[in-house]
């Protein structure tokens, strides 16, 4: 006796599968883990959440061109091989800043005849102000002589630190070039300095 056969009926078309993944699910799912899209459970049907893009706009900065001259005075205490620059203090012009003032302090030491020195600074004016600090592996001051009066000339890189009023988020480095007279190589000591200052520096804006 011949088995009857019965044929399975046919998913009426348009009706979707009441239970489990359908493989176009399962390959969206698969692709969305695969680019790291699968934050949380994936619900099929549900309308895809908008990814927030983050700005990648930069912070616009304008160059600009610095140049100054100052002159003034400085004060320092000769100690054997150290060197402590009390003030200095200045004045003059310079880009950006116009009719301004530099003062800073710093220390050296006095081992040889060519010695390099450090410390922070600024330039103010009416409307900014710039920080800076200047590093011994950047600076170098000579004497003239080992005592009586002396010249000393000096040159280094001031980096920008910081700045207020025009000179806000103010950044970039400028080489200043100088000379210093003392009347002597010990103890405490006064002189006239003057320096040019230029280079480049960087303004947010």
């Amino acid at each position: 006796m011949a088995r009857s056969i019965t044929n399975s009926p046919r998913p009426e078309p348009g009706r979707a599968r009441r239970a489990g993944w359908t493989p176009r699910a399962l390959a969206a799912l698969a692709a969305a883990a695969a680019a790291g899209l699968a934050a949380g459970p994936t619900v099929v049907g549900a309308p895809a959440a908008s990814a927030s893009v983050p700005s990648t706009r930069a912070t616009a900065t304008k160059a600009l061109a610095f140049s100054g001259r100052y002159s003034g005075n400085v004060a320092v205490l000769i100690d054997n091989s150290r060197v402590t620059i009390s003030s200095v203090a200045g004045k003059g012009s310079g880009t950006l800043v116009g009719p301004s003032t530099v003062s800073g302090k710093g220390s050296a030491s006095a081992s040889a005849q060519c010695d390099p020195f450090g410390g922070t600074g600024s330039i103010a004016g009416p409307t900014a102000r710039i920080d800076f600090l200047v590093t011994s592996s950047t600076s170098q001051g000579c004497s003239s002589g080992e005592s009586g009066p002396v010249t000393v000339t000096f040159k280094g890189i001031a980096k920008a630190t910081g700045g207020t009023g025009k000179a806000k988020g103010v950044s970039g480095s400028l080489v200043f070039k100088g000379s210093l007279k003392l009347g002597n190589t010990s103890g405490s000591q006064k002189g006239d300095f003057t320096v040019t200052v230029s280079g480049h520096l960087a303004l947010k804006g």
